[in-house]
């Protein structure tokens, strides 16, 4: 940790330093000299960059497969507990820092009564129910009237059912926890901070449901020295978890990170959930970026050659998914009770189990030679990606400003010794070569600026082709499973059981939502994420293949311009490197299509909530039920209007996507891919401005120095000598930097 804070120190004392060079060369160089933009422009992407420096590990795998005890073993303490997470809305991380430190952000009054009204109107009509207004959970009475409408509902709906209803947990987990969180709740949402000893009491909001539902976010800071500094870590729900919602968050999460540590139980090995998952990992481009560990239960293990077996069976299930995969087999448990403490400071029960393994001395050493193999690869990957991906660019650009600084200053120096006549051919010369280049950086950019508006008409034929409400293929194959969906058959009630008529038909409705929510999770989402992640190739790979010819012109240009300095006497440092550099990729992703399905944006994690017509659909069937009391003596009359309900519920259901569907289209198309290309296009215009106007050597305040022999002469030459000493420090302390962090530059 130490290393990445002295680096990352190291890179801001030097462009510091490079900063105040610049104010005190810039006197020396007209008001618009293009060499001095370009070096504060590279000095402000180096300070822009610093801020960014993060890297973003998930942790992925069922429910119970052990993410959390795998997440206290990587920082040797038990102090990561979660609930069952049915219906928390966030993604608990962890970053990687000098002290251990966090907080959590509570909902505030208007957030959870928003919550709470929402999932109601999603939950079936009961006689309570019929009379009910906004509920509003600080008022004692409304708490009592919700209560009584739930015990309704289970005793009519949910008895028997085998459909996980979030909004049904949501308002118990809510009336719950309401006497021991409201207590902290607030008109506006409230942060709660921790600190050393204190840190342990985030765990009084979060290790219950009925707690961890009044929070909306949480994140804590710890010391985990080997993994390093500037690492956040993603707790991520379970891929099985019974809401929709999580494995959604899930994927907006992996979206962002750098790598994922996939977790494995030892007791049920790979299951449908993990072939989801990985397939999810797949379309994200990730599966290079994953290790999967094997979390072993070393009680179900009676040698070191059944947990042999044990890891060799779930690698061979594993490669022939991901035939690639690198697979560590550990216990994360015996690794967070053996990290080094004491018997005494564990629970009895926890010292016994422990006391046990000890005395299987041969799958205890394969257990830690696991962790230690597992750990060391992390290590590796995390340190290589970080000198590539945060501190790589940042060199870069000290570098090219640094050498680009020398090569001014060494000209200035040697060139103030000529006389005006010599200075006059030369800068003639150096003009003409001057112009040379920034012809061809205007070629580049007009180039680049057709292909782009080129590559937006691609994109707008693309998406508008994949999005096509009669031939799209996810809208097609959407519509197909609405107007497929298997309902069963109504049952023959009698007159006095029409109330559970009502019951019944609310129940399909449900049970349709949820079907309806995982279609939309689990394909649609990653559907468009796959054909989003396509079309970004294809503009990087046109703009790229565009660009890289007229690279090799802009160096052509700068060769020749370096020529007719050499021919004077004068040399440069600066080089452009024979291959186009990629630029930074856009930090944007496709936005979930299952957000335009969230009924409240103030709510923003809130959940998962399908607005199907709700009103529309209430307001009929409360006149569909008189219309059943009228007709209960008619045979057949509620199988007839059960079937008139589940139509109107296809109908509405497919009216409601389509309209989603047409805007989120167009937020597909302009905020997302118009936007990447646009990003894309700026940042390779302005590689090659940066290479190209670094080199522009300003001579025009030289020929007046010319004209003022004598002191002015002799002092600005001095003033340029301490600035090429200080320039050298930096150049050697980058070169230095270089070698440490294995970079090539």
């Amino acid at each position: 940790m130490q290393q990445e804070l002295s680096t990352q120190n190291s890179l801001e004392n030097l462009r510091d330093i490079l900063e105040t060079l610049t104010d005190e060369l810039s006197p020396l160089f007209r008001d618009d000299s293009v060499q001095v933009s370009s070096w504060r422009r590279s000095l402000e992407a180096v300070s822009e960059s610093l801020q960014e420096q993060t890297l973003r590990i998930a942790i992925v795998g069922s429910v119970k497969s052990g993410k959390s005890t795998f997440i206290n073993a990587m920082q040797g303490r038990d102090l990561l507990k979660r609930g069952a997470g049915i219906v928390t809305a966030f993604i608990t991380r962890i970053r990687s820092g000098p002290e251990g430190k966090g907080w959590v952000e509570i909902k505030s009054w208007k957030e959870i009564n928003a919550e709470v009204n929402e999932a109601l109107s999603l939950l079936g009509l009961s006689r309570t129910a019929e009379g009910l207004e906004s509920i509003d959970m600080r008022v004692e009475e409304d708490r009592r009237i919700l209560e009584q409408y739930l015990q309704e509902i289970r005793q009519e709906s949910l008895v028997g059912r085998e459909t996980f209803d979030p909004n049904m947990v949501l308002l118990i987990g809510y009336l719950n926890g309401y006497k021991t969180l409201s207590g902290f709740v607030r008109d506006e949402p409230v942060i709660l901070e921790f600190a050393g000893e204190e840190l342990y009491r985030h765990q009084d909001f979060v290790s219950q449901e009925s707690q961890a539902v009044y929070l909306k976010d949480m994140e804590l800071q710890l010391p985990i020295q080997w993994l390093g500094d500037m690492v956040e870590i993603g707790d991520c729900q379970g891929s099985d978890s019974p809401n929709p919602l999580h494995f959604g968050m899930l994927q907006e999460y992996l979206l962002g990170s750098h790598f994922i540590l996939y977790v494995i139980s030892s007791r049920v090995g790979m299951r449908q959930a993990d072939l989801k998952l990985i397939e999810a990992i797949k379309i994200l481009r990730l599966l290079p970026q994953t290790l999967f560990i094997l979390n072993i239960d070393l009680d179900e293990h009676s040698s070191e050659e059944s947990l042999k077996r044990l890891q060799e069976r779930v690698s061979a299930e594993l490669h022939q998914l991901v035939p690639e995969a690198k697979v560590y087999g550990f216990s994360a448990l015996f690794q967070l009770l053996d990290a080094g403490n004491s018997l005494d400071e564990i629970s009895p029960r926890e010292k016994r189990r422990l006391e046990g393994w000890y005395e299987e001395e041969l799958m205890v050493e394969a257990s830690r030679q696991g962790y230690r193999r597992f750990s060391e690869d992390l290590q590796n990957l995390v340190k290589r990606e970080r000198n590539r991906v945060l501190f790589g660019g940042v060199l870069s650009h000290l570098q090219r400003v640094n050498r680009s600084m020398k090569d001014s200053v060494s000209t200035r120096q040697k060139l103030l010794s000529k006389d005006q006549e010599e200075l006059k051919a030369l800068a003639d010369q150096i003009n003409i070569r001057q112009q040379s280049i920034t012809a061809a950086l205007s070629t580049v950019e007009h180039t680049l600026d057709g292909l782009r508006n080129s590559l937006k008409e691609h994109i707008r034929s693309a998406v508008d082709s994949y999005f096509d409400t009669k031939y799209g293929p996810i809208i097609n194959d959407t519509m197909q499973l609405i107007e497929n969906y298997q309902v069963n058959s109504f049952p023959q009630s009698k007159a006095e059981e029409t109330r559970k008529w009502l019951a019944n038909l609310y129940l399909f409705y449900q049970e349709f939502r949820q079907m309806l929510s995982r279609h939309i999770i689990d394909k649609v989402n990653l559907r468009i994420i796959d054909f989003a992640k396509s079309e970004e190739e294809h503009i990087e790979k046109q703009l790229m293949e565009a660009a890289a010819g007229y690279w090799d012109l802009l160096g052509q240009a700068i060769q020749q311009y370096q020529q007719t300095l050499t021919d004077s006497g004068l040399a440069l440092s600066l080089v452009t490197p024979e291959e186009l550099p990629r630029p930074k990729k856009p930090a944007i992703s496709p936005p979930p299509f299952s957000a335009f399905l969230q009924r409240s944006d103030a709510l923003g994690r809130g959940s998962l909530l399908m607005r199907f017509g709700l009103r529309r659909l209430t307001h009929l069937f409360s006149g569909m039920k008189d219309k059943v009391f009228r007709r209960d003596s008619v045979a057949g009359s509620g199988e007839k209007v059960f079937r008139e309900a589940v139509a109107l519920v296809r109908k509405e259901t497919q009216k409601e996507l389509l309209t989603s569907f047409k805007d989120y289209r167009q937020n597909f198309k302009f905020m997302y891919l118009f936007s990447f290309t646009e990003q894309y296009t700026k940042s390779l215009i302005q590689l090659f401005r940066d290479f190209g106007e670094a080199t522009m050597i300003d001579i025009g305040h030289l020929q007046e120095a010319a004209r003022k022999r004598g002191t002015s002469q002799q002092n600005a030459t001095e003033d340029l000598a301490i600035v090429e000493h200080r320039l050298e420090y930096a150049a050697e302390h980058l070169r230095n930097l270089e070698q440490s962090l294995g970079i090539l530059t």
